[in-house]
């Protein structure tokens, strides 16, 4: 089990093996991390998705390695995915309060030696100098010996690691988003609806749109906008509304004690609540789950919601919660969704993905028959 805070949270590893995973590896979980030059596995490199799950294990000591003088500190996990990059990747940017001015720059290794990390790191610098990571970053392709290495303890991650620890905090506090000023509108709906494939939403966000631009908020497409433009307007908006999905982190960065964040369940996965602590412990915002999904609609036969599945939400409960919390001050209530609106945004979605979308219901139920004795007579 993964503790956030703990004594040895910072070491110097001289003569460190930073081994890459295996270049066949695949999967969630892979052999990667900074050894020692006796073949120890240094606590510090694992990475953790929750407190109960690492997401890597000690390598193999290589037989053969590159060589890389000089003072640097280890990154862990380098993801080009935005969620995972500022609750993952950035967990260890906390070790630059004490280590700016000491070092080379920073080292990671990337989750699967596939793709082209140059590029990543490139489309990522913007992001990193907004977040306080404005020090030389290099991706470690193969097994490298580092002369000195600086090796962090992680210091925010997934589920119930979202709450950080104490220094990462302060660094957050201190770094992310620094000399950003606050632009943009009072009231913000983090919207998915211009999202390519495979990244899920809302079954009939646009409706959902069209009421909540008659409260006066308006539809805010992160994708869209630079890192510092995000920033900019999570700062400025008083009344934040949003799916449980990744900008939520960059919310509890950088938010203030005055905000109100309401997040609408799109899944069935129970990820509302680590957004809520998250905010009320880096910033004391007023976050909240309204949770009225009515069905996951995944595609195929997926037995379980994800990243790409679309949640069903009921309309007048969700104006009703959001009503009550002030989020919203309109006295009608929104309608339920029609047979003929569900239908339509269905067939818009399966267009998109060139597949088709099942109630998740349905894909349990039909698992279930096929499992019955008589089923397989």
């Amino acid at each position: 089990m993964f503790m956030l805070e703990a004594k040895d949270d910072l070491v110097l590893v001289r003569d460190a093996m930073l081994v890459p995973p295996p270049a066949e590896g695949r999967g969630r979980q892979q052999a990667s991390g900074v050894l020692t030059p006796d073949g120890q596995m240094v606590e510090n490199s694992i990475s953790w998705s929750n407190s109960q799950e690492a997401v890597n294990t000690a390598p193999d000591m290589p037989e053969t390695h590159e060589t890389l003088g000089g003072s640097w500190m280890f990154g862990g996990i380098l993801y080009g995915h935005f969620g995972h990059f500022i609750v993952e990747s950035f967990a260890r940017a906390w070790a630059l309060a004490e280590l700016r001015g000491k070092i080379e720059g920073v080292l990671f290794t990337p989750k699967q030696i596939a793709g082209n990390f140059e590029h990543i790191v490139k489309a990522l610098r913007p992001l990193m100098d907004a977040m306080g990571l404005d020090v030389p970053v290099r991706c470690i392709m193969a097994p490298t010996q580092v002369e000195e290495l600086y090796v962090p303890r992680q210091g925010v991650g997934m589920g119930d690691l979202t709450i950080g620890s104490r220094k990462f905090r302060d660094f957050v506090a201190t770094h992310t988003g620094a000399g950003i000023a606050p632009e943009g509108p009072e009231r913000i709906y983090i919207s998915r609806s211009l999202l390519p494939p495979q990244r899920g939403g809302l079954i009939a966000e646009s409706l959902l749109e069209e009421y909540l631009a008659e409260e006066g908020y308006e539809m805010f497409h992160p994708q869209k906008h630079s890192a510092a433009a995000q920033i900019a307007h999570y700062k400025a908006a008083r009344d934040i509304i949003s799916v449980d999905c990744s900008p939520l982190h960059m919310v509890a960065y950088v938010g203030n004690a005055s905000q109100r964040v309401g997040i609408l369940t799109r899944r069935s996965m129970d990820l509302a609540p680590s957004f809520v602590r998250q905010m009320k412990e880096f910033k004391g915002i007023e976050a909240f789950e309204v949770n009225t999904l009515v069905q996951d609609w995944v595609q195929g036969r997926a037995l379980r919601p994800g990243r790409g599945s679309f949640g069903e939400m009921d309309f007048p409960r969700t104006w009703e919660a959001l009503r009550e919390r002030g989020m919203i001050s309109g006295t009608k209530p929104w309608p339920p969704l029609t047979e003929d609106e569900r239908q339509a945004d269905l067939e818009r979605i399966n267009a998109q993905h060139e597949a088709k979308f099942y109630p998740l219901d349905e894909n349990l139920a039909l698992q279930a028959s096929r499992n019955k004795p008589e089923a397989k007579k």
